[in-house]
């Protein structure tokens, strides 16, 4: 249902909250290889989420990511609408472009209750919510 840049992404951003705080910073080398996510790839990503003021980063030997005031408090819609936008949340799910409430196609209403509910929990939850839950171990980020 979501593009791998937002998996990539979100995964990226726990690590860096959990890791890259006090004045400790996460190389773009280690969150590729720990998350095991394309090197390349993962950094067009971060810089995308450094340029909307989600982390921070400083270049150089002694570099890397890590978090700024707003990056726990960053909820989990903020991320998608800037990796895959709203589309998600407003195209059929079968494609059909004049698919809506009056003329909806098979799964429309279906379709409309499941993405309602993700649109939901995707704006309560924030970063703060998953580095918690990670360091109770109640859920996991890789491996």
């Amino acid at each position: 249902m979501f593009s791998k840049t937002f998996g990539y992404a979100l995964r990226a951003i726990t690590y860096v909250a959990i890791h890259g705080n006090d004045g400790k910073k996460v190389s773009l080398l280690d969150l590729s290889q720990y998350l095991d996510i394309p090197y390349y790839f993962l950094g067009k990503i971060m810089q995308e989420m450094v340029r909307h003021g989600i982390l921070d980063s400083i270049k150089g030997p002694s570099g890397g990511f890590f978090t700024n005031g707003s990056t726990l408090d960053t909820s989990l819609i903020q991320i998608l609408k800037i990796t895959d936008g709203n589309l998600v949340f407003s195209q059929c799910a079968l494609g059909i472009k004049r698919c809506n409430t009056e003329h909806p196609c098979p799964l429309h209403n279906d379709f409309a209750a499941c993405r309602n509910g993700m649109l939901q929990a995707l704006s309560s939850k924030k970063i703060r919510t998953l580095v918690d839950e990670i360091r109770a171990g109640e859920i996991y980020l890789a491996r």
